[in-house]
């Protein structure tokens, strides 16, 4: 088995286990936080940066697969997502709630605001059901490699936001939707599929038209996940009373299968991933009992599939990244 790095986000912090056929916990911290997004480095899986809220606050920085931490900033906010650029990725934007979209260009000493977000048709509509904000948020942040220009995001519950030049102007799609996850076709820049509580969308041209996934229409899609060793090979989490949980599609969403019969629902979570370089690996975090998750291991792409881990706290978010030697190991600046 190759050997990766697994990022679980809980609601009592972040767990970082290093995978190779077993787990060992190689990081722990940010206990008393909600852990919401996981944004890894691109050319080191060491390095992320770690969002916290609804239960918790901020954005959290490790460069040492979390055995220290570093509060960076947005104490007053609820940190939804985190994103690195794909090709430079001292450029990281960040989602918060109350709802807005940040950018910081100098590896997160300071961040802007994208403000022509504000002013997009359905704004004023956005809303979120907890207090203290009673305020959408945007997470789901997607960028291609190939056209990092065009930045893509939900909101919760809003409306699909996103921009073909960096940022300097935003448009909207699937207004009035639950939006969750927006994720791009490794292939295709203008293939993109987006999660939403109403079902599976997909775009044939960068995000302008949409059309419902007819499979899945109703099903509430909190996680979208293509087979990196794969592309034509998709991985679904809806949150469903009955039924399975996990869906595959083995060309390029066309079609679908139940995969996860048996295994536990984990409400409205992000937390299936293929392992970033072994075929046919796929993780899971389902919940066991109130309040706690158990990670799930498929070798056979999601056919069956065993206990990876001991209970641990609810997870909310799950990350995998290759394990290679790290690029940067010293702590983090000063910020």
């Amino acid at each position: 088995m190759q050997p990766c790095l697994l990022y679980v986000g809980t609601a009592d912090g972040i767990f970082v286990f290093h995978f190779d056929g077993g787990l060992r916990l190689v990081g722990r911290g940010l206990e008393g936080n909600a852990v919401r997004g996981i944004a890894i480095h691109p050319q080191d899986p060491a390095t992320a940066h770690i969002a916290c809220g609804l239960h918790g606050w901020g954005l959290h920085y490790t460069r040492d697969a979390g055995q220290r931490f570093e509060t960076i900033g947005f104490t007053d906010r609820w940190v939804w997502e985190a994103a690195f650029h794909p090709l430079h990725p001292e450029v990281i934007y960040v989602g918060v709630e109350p709802p807005m979209l940040f950018v910081s260009t100098d590896d997160g000493q300071h961040f802007t605001a994208f403000q022509p977000i504000e002013q997009l048709p359905s704004r004023p509509n956005w809303t979120f059901f907890h207090p203290p904000f009673y305020a959408g948020h945007i997470h789901g942040l997607a960028i291609h490699p190939e056209r990092p220009e065009r930045i893509f995001a939900g909101v919760e519950h809003g409306a699909l936001i996103y921009s073909h030049d960096g940022g300097q102007t935003w448009r909207e799609a699937l207004a009035g939707h639950d939006l969750h996850r927006i994720v791009i076709d490794p292939l295709n820049p203008d293939r993109i599929l987006a999660g939403a509580g109403e079902g599976l969308f997909v775009s044939h041209d960068a995000g302008i038209s949409w059309h419902p996934i007819d499979e899945l229409i109703g099903k509430y899609v909190h996680a979208i996940c293509f087979d990196p060793r794969n592309p034509a090979t998709i991985y679904v989490y809806v949150y469903q009373a009955d039924g399975s949980p996990l869906y595959r599609s083995d060309d390029g969403g066309q079609h679908w299968q139940a995969i996860g019969e048996g295994l536990p629902g984990a409400r409205s979570a992000d937390s299936l991933r293929p392992h970033p370089a072994q075929p046919d690996v796929v993780f899971y975090g389902g919940d066991v009992a109130q309040g706690r998750s158990q990670l799930f291991i498929s070798i056979n792409r999601g056919e069956h599939w065993t206990p990876l881990s001991e209970e641990l706290p609810k997870i909310w978010r799950l990350q995998t990244a290759s394990q290679r030697t790290a690029t940067q190991t010293t702590p983090p600046p000063a910020r």
